[in-house]
């Protein structure tokens, strides 16, 4: 038989993050529609902390790597640490503990740990409740309340750790990257309202932590005879671009709201509809009840034809409230004026000081099937979504 997997006992620190890997197989047109074939139904995942001992504490650690550190290992999952509610008897099966947003999962493990590395439990998990988590078999032995109680993973070490020495008897801070062989698995939902088929990903706005970019890729092919000049084809007609945006979740729900999503989109996998988040469009004339068009400063559409990822738009009013509606054709009333008839009218009156942002929305899937989750704590995330347009016949 295997050896039994090595507890990582020592207490988690530093940044956390949490790699997912997706796999897809994308067939691309030359004339720029694509197909998209999930390949894996949970992603690869890979979690990222450090620790920092000193004392016996290092020197445990110290023999640990030393002996384990190919092995199969029962890997805590920090973020989703919760503390022991109560105080519970050896012989307990029963551990009252506020699980909503953590990891825990039914037949899956727990590690039951204080301050010492070398003084804890692993249980096995019967079933996960609200304010409990059912083991299998009772204690071995009391926990006081506030005992440390985190999600366990099957995992091995990504790469040898670099273990650095503070001083003689301290170690340094010692990063740490585990390439998990458990899910680590969130329920998939997209939020947002469904808009001609698909989710539209604007629950979660992107965030100025660094510049949103945006690049007007084309699928083009250089033809050159080494001869005559070379002659640039472009085959989709179009741009399809790439956008850079990064997003930070704030709040239990918004964290629990934005993996799921990721997990819906699986990837390269499944389109949403993603807001430019720029002011596109300038209306230069109130709207009224029951309108079809919109007057915005231009010339902007006018005397071209539209493209497919340039005919849907997101108006945002300033009270929150948001329309999405497709612009089904383009004339000029007046100099200096695009008026853009739109699919369906407009529900109520809106005044120029009522419009937040008119953007366009773009069907889009990721560009990459990697996502890296970067934690502060439990309730805030920061994570960078590259988006590629899509050429589509919605």
């Amino acid at each position: 038989m295997p050896d039994p997997a090595v507890v990582w006992s020592f207490v988690p620190g530093g940044d956390y993050t949490e790699e997912l890997a997706w796999l897809t197989d994308v067939l691309q047109a030359p004339t720029g529609g694509t197909q998209h074939r999930r390949l894996r139904e949970s992603p690869r995942t890979t979690i990222g902390f450090a620790c920092l001992e000193h004392g016996d504490d290092r020197r445990w650690l110290d023999a640990q790597l030393r002996q384990h550190s190919a092995a199969l290992w029962s890997v805590p999952v920090p973020i989703d640490e919760r503390p022991l509610s109560a105080a519970v008897l050896a012989g307990a099966t029963v551990l009252p503990v506020d699980v909503d947003g953590a990891r825990f999962v039914a037949g899956g493990r727990v590690l039951i740990i204080g301050h010492d590395p070398r003084v804890y439990e692993e249980g096995t998990i019967d079933s996960v409740g609200v304010s409990s988590l059912t083991l299998s078999a009772g204690l071995a032995g009391p926990w006081p309340a506030n005992t440390r109680l985190i999600p366990l993973r099957s995992a091995y070490l990504a790469d040898p750790p670099a273990v650095a020495r503070y001083t003689s008897d301290a170690s340094g801070l010692i990063p740490l990257r585990w390439r998990l062989i458990d899910p680590l698995d969130t329920a998939p939902a997209l939020p947002g309202t469904p808009y001609r088929g698909h989710p539209v990903f604007d629950q979660i706005v992107p965030v100025w932590t660094s510049d949103p970019v945006w690049t007007p890729e084309r699928r083009t092919i250089w033809a050159d005879d080494d001869i005559a000049a070379p002659a640039l084809l472009d085959t989709a007609g179009s741009a399809l671009g790439k956008t850079v945006l990064q997003y930070a979740a704030v709040g239990a729900g918004e964290v629990a709201s934005f993996r799921a999503a990721l997990f819906a989109l699986a990837g390269r996998w499944a389109p949403a509809w993603v807001p430019t988040w720029t002011h596109d469009l300038r209306l230069v004339a109130g709207v009224g009840a029951g309108q079809w068009y919109l007057d915005v400063d231009g010339p902007l559409l006018s005397g071209q034809p539209l493209p497919a990822n340039r005919r849907d738009i997101r108006i945002q009013l300033s009270g929150g409230v948001v329309h999405y509606r497709r612009i089904a054709g383009v004339s000029t009333p007046a100099a200096g004026v695009d008026r853009l008839t739109l699919d369906a009218p407009l529900p109520a009156a809106i005044g120029l000081q009522d419009v937040a942002m008119v953007s366009f929305l773009v069907l889009s899937v990721q560009d990459s099937d990697t996502a890296t989750l970067r934690y502060f704590d439990s309730n805030t995330l920061q994570c960078e979504l590259v988006w590629r347009e899509l050429a589509h016949e919605l």
